[in-house]
């Protein structure tokens, strides 16, 4: 195996946790965290690198070389387009293999339709075409460290991150209020995956460093439409759900108007219904299940255990 070093940085947040915890477990890479000087987070049990708050591609890329980082993955926000930049910089300035940027979650910012849609996407889409150029430079370029190689990427695309939105109502459904929302009478099919499922993926992709380099892969652990979403929601609770019906036309045209004048909740809400309505991967070219070994989940066992953990709460 050639990547064995692998660095994360976002290792607190929604992802970065899950894929922190998988990496601890897998047999052989040696994860390490990228940690700000400011950040209060403490990782036990893990190797952490201190790196400055503004990400100076110098200090990153001395680190990162010092480290023999073969791997970073950036689970930071995706919006955070400067600050990708500069650690795919530092990265290939401090002999990176592989890099993965932040291109997880809902949507797909390969789809121009997405793009217009979606400022984050396009945030997205820029964010891997700098990735790209960079990772074009090729190896014996100066400033690349000798013989590291070449630096490369993959992009992991996962739809929505089922069991967290699940959980807290970004799919639309409110298990408290026995309540949800579906779009164009619910029957669209769309991909998603659980938080675990993810990182399993991005460990595969580790794994098979030359059938994954410089490419978007496609995967999910649950392909459904909403009314199924529903039934199994109301077959694991036993008890019956309020559907109210809209048009994904009239509530994406609602939500972004306020989106574009600054309301963070009403991009989420673009996200959630674009995400339900226009991200089936099944048939999409770099669709990867089969490459990366990834079988699906059971619909049902998902909400279960969402509903166990949200009784919980």
């Amino acid at each position: 195996m050639r990547l064995l070093n692998i660095a994360l940085i976002g290792a607190s947040g929604t992802i970065g946790l899950p894929l922190l915890t998988a990496l601890r477990a897998h047999p052989t890479f040696i994860p390490y965290v990228l940690n700000r000087h400011s950040s209060r987070s403490i990782y036990p049990r893990t190797r952490v690198i201190m790196v400055p708050d503004d990400l100076s591609i110098p200090s990153v890329a001395a680190l990162l070389e010092d480290n023999e980082i073969d791997a970073l993955i950036i689970a930071i926000a995706g919006s955070r387009v400067q600050e990708q930049k500069r650690l795919i910089e530092a990265a290939w300035q401090g002999g990176v293999k592989r890099v993965i940027p932040a291109e997880f979650g809902s949507c797909d910012s390969a789809d121009q339709k997405t793009v217009e849609l979606l400022p984050l996407m396009e945030g997205k889409k820029r964010v891997r075409e700098f990735l790209e150029e960079v990772c074009a430079r090729g190896e014996g370029k100066v400033g690349r460290p000798k013989g590291r190689g070449k630096m490369s990427w993959t992009s992991v695309v996962t739809g929505h991150f089922f069991d967290w939105g699940l959980g807290n109502g970004f799919m639309k459904v409110d298990l408290g209020g026995r309540k949800a929302w579906v779009y164009d009478g619910g029957e669209t099919r769309f991909s998603a995956c659980t938080l675990g499922f993810v990182a399993q993926a991005v460990l595969r992709v580790l794994e098979r460093e030359e059938q994954t380099e410089n490419r978007m892969l496609y995967v999910h652990s649950l392909s459904v439409t909403q009314r199924e979403v529903v039934k199994a929601v109301e077959k694991v609770l036993g008890e019956g759900f309020e559907v109210v019906d809209e048009r994904s036309e009239e509530a994406i045209a609602k939500a972004r108007a306020r989106m574009l004048e600054g309301d963070k909740e009403a991009a989420e809400d673009v996200v959630a219904v674009w995400g339900m309505v226009a991200s089936d991967w099944s048939a999409r070219e770099g669709f990867a299940n089969n490459l990366l070994g990834l079988e699906e989940e059971v619909l049902e066992d998902v909400v279960r255990r969402v509903w166990e953990e949200h009784r919980r709460k």
